[in-house]
């Protein structure tokens, strides 16, 4: 986007030999790869990614990252296991719930309902019923509640399930890309810090591929237990016969501000990672879909994830990255804004495939396209403002997290380790390994 609200295309309007007088107009990579040079050179880099990431990563055949209309489906079905035909266990409770249904579509098939106002809502009965349970003794409602509670119990299995899509054959191309590119800062800088909103095993699957580390406050023991304090360790290569210590390249610290598919809270508490089927001493740690999101991160170890987000936006010289995130989360949105605010020397690098229409993408006569506010979140459209004013220290990006994994220039010049590695990546795929 430039300063003058305008969209420009990556490549440049080439010269019409037809037309002399058509000036060439030049594109937006020679911009777009200064910015972001500059961000891997940053002494402090901050990533946030969001669901948007995980769409690149593919399944032959499937299953693939949800969006918010599967989640919908899945559950409707999973409700309904017993009457796919008509689903009406799963409509008649959203319908008492919601007060309607959402439209069918030109098939007769219903269309994507707002699954995050649906878990809301029933959680807002369960802790209405429960409180008239417990205060009237003439309390008629039971059966509507153990409907209520049953309905969330699978449906919350049924997403945890949706978002455990990410096994040893999954094609991650977008994350190795833009793990291999970061890890290639040098290790004397501090860590890069990947901050997700994702539960899926995207970045962890990515980094076991290329070897890298990824600090995510879990323990090296058998069971690994979480704990804030491990995100102030670092990983050093200490020789045996020398006093000297020095830091690994490739280290990255990760945080899932939402919880994960593989992290599982037990009746003491204490937070391990395991992939064991839910029960009462192996309940999932995840915040689920609905608008009490903000509240429940302010419990362990949310609270901890969200504290190292908004103390990395206020460290100087730090670049901050968003892919895939939309700012509909307001608990992660206003720290962003508030960091845009403060701190002078914070620069962002927002890229979001849903800035331009993307039937305007495929006009080939169109070098720029206007800035459309209409259709963006209040802090999307302040942000872009915030641009059309002037301020230098914001690059935003129309496109997806593929995109910009392919659009990150690669730092030039390696360690010994890190030509190793890549010689040793060959023989593997020489190998067929």
């Amino acid at each position: 986007m430039t300063r003058d609200g305008k969209w420009l295309r990556w490549e440049g309007e080439k010269e019409d030999p037809d037309d002399p007088s058509k000036k060439p107009k030049a594109g937006c990579k020679d911009q777009v790869e200064e910015a972001l040079l500059a961000a891997l050179h940053s002494t402090n880099v901050v990533v946030l990614l969001g669901s948007g990431a995980s769409f690149s990563a593919k399944n032959e055949g499937g299953p693939n990252a949800p969006g918010m209309g599967d989640l919908w489906h899945a559950v409707r079905d999973a409700v309904s296991e017993g009457n796919l035909v008509d689903h009406k266990e799963f409509d008649d409770l959203a319908k008492k719930v919601m007060g309607g249904l959402p439209q069918n579509d030109s098939e007769g098939k219903q269309k994507a309902g707002d699954i995050e106002s649906l878990l809301s809502l029933c959680k807002m009965q369960i802790e209405l019923l429960n409180i008239r349970a417990k205060n009237d003794p003439d309390f008629a409602d039971g059966l509507w509640l153990d409907e209520l509670i049953e309905f969330v119990r699978v449906a919350e299995n049924t997403i945890l399930g949706k978002v455990g899509f990410v096994g040893a054959g999954t094609d991650l191309p977008a994350q190795l890309a833009f793990l291999k590119k970061f890890a290639r800062r040098s290790p004397e800088k501090p860590r890069v810090k990947l901050f997700t909103t994702n539960y899926d095993l995207c970045i962890e699957t990515a980094g076991l591929r290329l070897g890298v580390v990824l600090v995510d406050g879990f323990s090296h023991s058998a069971e690994q237990r979480f704990n804030r304090d491990h995100f102030d360790h670092d990983i050093v290569r200490r020789a045996a016969s020398s006093t000297k210590a020095d830091y690994l390249d490739g280290v990255f610290h990760l945080y899932k501000l939402h919880g994960s598919v593989d992290w599982r809270r037990r009746s003491d508490e204490v937070v391990i990672r395991s992939v064991d089927a839910p029960g009462d001493d192996r309940k999932p740690v995840l915040i689920y879909p609905r608008s009490s999101k903000y509240q429940e991160a302010f419990e362990s170890p949310y609270l901890d994830m969200f504290a190292a987000l908004q103390a990395a936006l206020r460290e100087p010289d730090t670049t901050l990255i968003v892919s895939g995130f939309g700012f509909a989360d307001d608990h992660i949105s206003a720290p962003i804004w508030s960091a845009i605010e403060t701190n002078l020397s914070l620069r962002l690098v927002l890229c979001d495939r849903g800035f331009v229409e993307h039937q305007k993408l495929f006009d080939e006569d169109a070098q720029e396209i206007d800035l459309d506010l209409a259709g963006q979140r209040a802090y999307q459209s302040k942000i872009a403002r915030l641009v059309q004013q002037g301020d230098t220290r914001i690059t935003m990006l129309n496109g997806r997290f593929e995109d910009l994994a392919d659009a990150l220039p690669m730092i030039s010049g390696k360690t010994d380790r890190q030509l190793l590695q890549d010689r040793l990546e060959k023989l593997r795929e020489g190998d067929g390994a």
